[in-house]
């Protein structure tokens, strides 16, 4: 048996040839630690963890240690926000701020952003509007030049690119657009425990639906003088993109309770998300960033 131990990062993915997702466990350790050393702001080190594809089937041990530092400054923390960081760091940081998970509220043009040079980076860079299939049918936002990623993340195995804006709140406002239509969240419970159908569903059909529509509504944005402007996109014709998972069985849609020196046991049935199934419950990674971890396989 080895054991990987530090500290929790969401889980590499990838998707082959034969568009089966697949997957390696990260972690990392800190510089302060590896010596000796009084935790405290420090360097981190990522570590190269185990292909997780060959390990279905297999018993593994999962260990949380009780320790957490922050994803952000790296210090220590006795509570996690956001998946991850320190309080400050949650309060502070424009990445965590509420404008992040709800674009339409973004304050960068009345001079507010906590961050101007970080949201100048991240906000205003080109991001796709998609539609992907989870637990059903939803509309999503992402800046990842491959939105592969961010649909493998959410555990959809069907999605298609509607189109592309220059900037994060343009996005936004289109995402809630069609929100009115269909959803903009997934059900966990219902995408750890089965792939939903997808016999009845034509993407290609529905974004040149929603294209039409978007056209025809005229949204806008304020920009940087806070003056509307029309929102601008470019249509994608990119085709839609199927995904499978490594999944033997699906589990019960039971979550599992983590607590501190408690090892939690099980066979691993499946990799979905960042969601790891096992025989006895799921455990979502993701939410878990920045928490020690013993991974015994």
């Amino acid at each position: 048996m080895k054991t990987y131990s530090g500290y929790i990062r969401m889980m590499s993915k990838s998707l082959d040839a034969k568009g089966l997702v697949q997957y390696e466990y990260r972690f990392v350790s800190y510089k302060d630690e590896d010596k000796g050393e009084k935790p405290g702001k420090s360097e981190e080190i990522i570590q190269k963890g185990p292909k997780l594809n060959d390990c279905l089937g297999k018993n593994i041990e999962l260990k949380f240690t009780g320790s957490i530092r922050c994803v952000d400054c790296g210090r220590p923390t006795k509570k996690s926000f956001n998946q991850g960081s320190c309080y400050v760091c949650f309060t502070k940081l424009a990445s965590n701020d509420l404008c992040i998970m709800q674009p339409t509220r973004c304050h960068y043009h009345k001079g507010t952003c906590r961050e101007p040079e970080w949201g100048e980076k991240n906000c205003f860079q080109n991001h796709t509007v998609y539609l992907s299939l989870t637990s059903g049918a939803k509309v999503g936002i992402t800046k990842e030049k491959n939105p592969v990623n961010r649909w493998i993340d959410q555990g959809a195995t069907l999605a298609i690119p509607l189109l592309e804006t220059t900037s994060r709140i343009e996005a936004g406002i289109i995402e809630a657009y069609i929100g009115k239509f269909i959803p903009d969240s997934t059900s966990w419970q219902k995408m750890v425990t089965s792939n939903a159908d997808a016999t009845n569903i034509d993407f290609s059909f529905e974004r040149e639906k929603f294209l039409k529509a978007i056209q025809s509504a005229n949204l806008d944005y304020p920009d940087e003088t806070s003056q509307k402007q029309q929102v601008r996109m470019k249509p994608s014709k990119t085709k839609p993109t199927t995904i499978e998972y490594p999944v033997l069985e699906f589990p019960k849609a039971k979550s599992i309770k983590v607590e501190p020196g408690k090892t939690i046991q099980g066979i691993l049935k499946g990799i979905k998300g960042q969601y790891l199934l096992l025989d006895v419950g799921v455990i979502n990674l993701r939410t878990y960033q920045g928490y020690k971890m013993d991974l015994v396989l």
